[in-house]
């Protein structure tokens, strides 16, 4: 009898077992990296990355972690170089649904009131006019640019009249790059028969603040210049040489509806 044979027949006679390992750990998921499932936008001023997990959209926000460390004038918690991304909330229901109600969560509450009773207000129907109609686009530039120059003091510009059809990303030829394209989000109005494209990111605060609906006859106008941190694709903080945080323009709007 060999001596494998004899050891499991020792094992029967005495319930011994061979031991068995554990199942392998499940990798950590890395979120962030620019999936199909994943979505960033800009609210209220803030990177908010949103993943589908299927059956539930995960919004993430960039947080720091803080450690305590010895300083000159004392032990001090010491913000981390590099934030990571901690979860805000969950929603379910598809993506788009998901970024709708982070926008609107980001409203005021009097804002939210105001939407409700205008949304219990009868409106007449609003016809669309067909596509045929000439197209004008306003700032047909990306909306966040690095600007390494002091923006000069806020000027109003002239406002812009009509019915909002939709609002959304868009993707735009990039006069910079023959050939290229770039993504920006942008407001349509149509008035007169003129279909007319505001960009800016600084629309999506100017939207959640007045709560403007799909057939709202609104009065938009571009107020001017503002900085904001620069962020990368992943939502983390651009610095330059220096270590310093770099500053993007960034331009603000405000929305008003009309009757």
């Amino acid at each position: 009898m060999t001596a494998t044979t004899f050891g499991k027949v020792l094992s029967g006679l005495f319930g011994l077992r061979e031991p068995v390992s554990a199942p392998a750990a499940p990798a950590p998921v890395v979120v962030g990296q620019g999936g199909r499932n994943e979505r960033q936008v800009v609210i209220a001023g803030e990177a908010r990355l949103f993943r589908d997990e299927g059956d539930v959209v995960v919004q993430f926000r960039p947080a720091f972690d803080y450690q305590l460390r010895d300083t000159p004038v004392g032990m001090k918690l010491v913000p981390s170089l590099e934030p990571h991304w901690a979860v805000v909330d969950e929603h379910p229901g598809p993506l788009r649904d998901a970024i709708a109600a982070a926008i609107k969560a980001a409203a005021s509450p009097v804002a939210r009131e105001r939407e409700a009773a205008e949304a219990e207000r009868p409106r007449a129907p609003v016809q669309v006019k067909a596509a045929t109609t000439p197209v004008v686009i306003e700032n047909a530039a990306p909306a966040l640019a690095p600007s390494t120059k002091a923006s000069g003091p806020h000027r109003t510009e002239r406002p812009h009249y009509g019915v909002i059809t939709e609002w959304g990303e868009r993707e735009f030829p990039d006069g910079k790059r023959p050939g290229k394209t770039y993504e920006s989000f942008c407001l349509t109005l149509e008035n007169r028969g003129q279909t007319r494209l505001l960009q800016g990111e600084g629309l999506r605060d100017a939207i959640a603040e007045t709560h403007c609906l799909i057939g709202d006859r609104v009065e938009v106008r571009r107020l001017g210049k503002t900085k904001v941190p620069a962020v990368n694709s992943r939502g983390e903080p651009i610095l330059d040489g220096t270590g310093a945080q770099v500053l993007w323009d960034k331009w603000l709007w405000s929305i008003k509806k009309k009757s």
